[in-house]
């Protein structure tokens, strides 16, 4: 064996995952404090041994906090969206070849502009152009 130490790995990146970024979204709306709700963290790999850390090893990014929350634009709201995976494409495909003449850059854009122009047009085709009322809150017993 040689005498020059393993290198120190960094922490693997976490794993995206939309179904428990929106549980935590839908409970930080749930409770009226102001400071948000932690987010459950996956254990960091394995350090390694003492003898081979040295002093200027930074923190891994996922064990890190970060002292400011999330920017976010105000009055907004998380939703989760399936969609199959023609109709992705079909969006992909549209997005990518009306970018320059629409200047829609982004798939959360492409679907906000989709939701508002399909309000738009059932209000106009159902309700005179109004907008609906908001639905009644069910009684639960």
């Amino acid at each position: 064996m040689s005498g020059i130490p393993e290198p120190v790995r960094p922490a693997p990146r976490r794993s995206r995952n939309t179904f428990a970024q929106a549980a935590e979204s839908m409970k930080a709306e749930d409770t009226t404090s102001a400071t948000p709700a932690p987010v459950a963290q996956q254990p960091a790999a394995t350090p390694a041994p003492v003898a081979q850390q040295s002093a200027a090893t930074p923190t891994p990014v996922a064990q890190q906090t970060s002292p400011t929350p999330k920017k976010r634009k105000v009055a907004t709201t998380d939703i989760l969206l399936s969609v199959s995976e023609d109709l992705k494409e079909r969006m992909v495909a549209t997005l990518e070849y009306t970018r320059p003449r629409t200047g829609i850059t982004s798939q959360q854009q492409f679907i906000r502009i989709a939701i508002d122009q399909l309000c738009k047009r059932l209000e106009a085709e159902y309700n005179n152009g109004e907008a609906f009322p908001p639905p009644a809150k069910s009684i639960e017993l």
